[in-house]
């Protein structure tokens, strides 16, 4: 099948449409692209195969239960079957995915996980992603399988990446959460936020640390960091970007980003820049 423009408001999806008619009998492994226009968001959705849902070029956010995980080019995010969630595209994107099932007898098995996650997609591993997508508009059964084959067997090797935001689930310190989203540059503590949701700083720590993974610090250093990811993504400035993301200097940002990400805000974007 070919690549396919899915509508703004995200209630017409050909491509979701074509995975929910794949029978039992379709190959083990799809591939389906398409491009989102920037703010497009799918909705809520989901399917009865696994998703690999790999950036080609721009960033999307897959959101699901236990918060979102961002998409940068060259990488991807695992969304198991029947798994809620929705896409929402950053910027102007190219994705592909890859529509999984479970393996039939000589088939291989791969290790899809139990939840959502981002991986690092080797550039050979991309490449034969979009030639799968490629060859799925054609009748070369015979040589899809082998493109998939080798797929299957890149699947087994790939290397997490932590692009996870969690979202507690006690509704109080969700709202701290989903308001530090919108607005990353609120610098109030727990002791202030707690004043406004209803409870009490201590309480709200102690939910971020056990429904998160990690303190509220923490979470916040994220939060501002996948933030500046999206920022870039629009072609904000570096200065624009450190203050918005609760910064106190553009130094401080570029510090903090190049220390979790391992590479530079200017040297991200220019990198990105060159996938277009």
């Amino acid at each position: 099948m070919k690549s396919q423009e899915i509508s703004l408001n995200g209630q017409i999806s050909p491509i979701r449409d074509a995975v929910a008619a794949l029978s039992d009998s379709a190959p083990q492994i799809m591939a389906f692209g398409t491009f989102f226009a920037q703010g497009h968001d799918t909705g809520e959705h989901q399917h009865d195969r696994a998703q690999f849902v790999h950036a080609e070029r721009g960033l999307l956010q897959v959101w699901a239960e236990g918060g979102q995980w961002s998409v940068p080019p060259g990488m991807a995010v695992w969304v198991p079957a029947r798994v809620q969630h929705r896409v929402r595209a950053i910027s102007d994107a190219d994705f592909v995915s890859l529509y999984i099932r479970a393996p039939y007898r000589d088939e291989p098995e791969i290790p899809v996980p139990s939840r959502c996650g981002v991986v690092t997609v080797p550039p050979l591993l991309k490449q034969l992603i979009v030639h799968l997508k490629e060859l799925s508009a054609g009748q070369d059964g015979d040589r899809q399988n082998r493109v998939a084959a080798v797929i299957a067997d890149e699947l087994k090797e790939l290397v997490s990446a932590d692009l996870h935001l969690a979202i507690p689930s006690d509704r109080r310190a969700a709202r701290v959460a989903l308001a530090m989203i919108e607005d990353p540059s609120d610098g109030r503590d727990l002791a202030a936020w707690g004043h406004e949701v209803g409870a009490s700083g201590r309480t709200l720590t102690r939910h971020f640390v056990a429904e998160t993974g990690v303190s509220f610090s923490e979470w916040r250093r994220r939060c501002r960091l996948f933030a500046a990811l999206e920022m870039l993504s629009a072609g904000r400035s570096i200065t624009a970007i450190a203050f918005d993301a609760g910064y106190r200097s553009p130094s401080a940002f570029s510090a903090a980003f190049n220390k979790f990400f391992g590479i530079s805000p200017r040297i991200y974007r220019a990198a990105s820049d060159h996938r277009l």
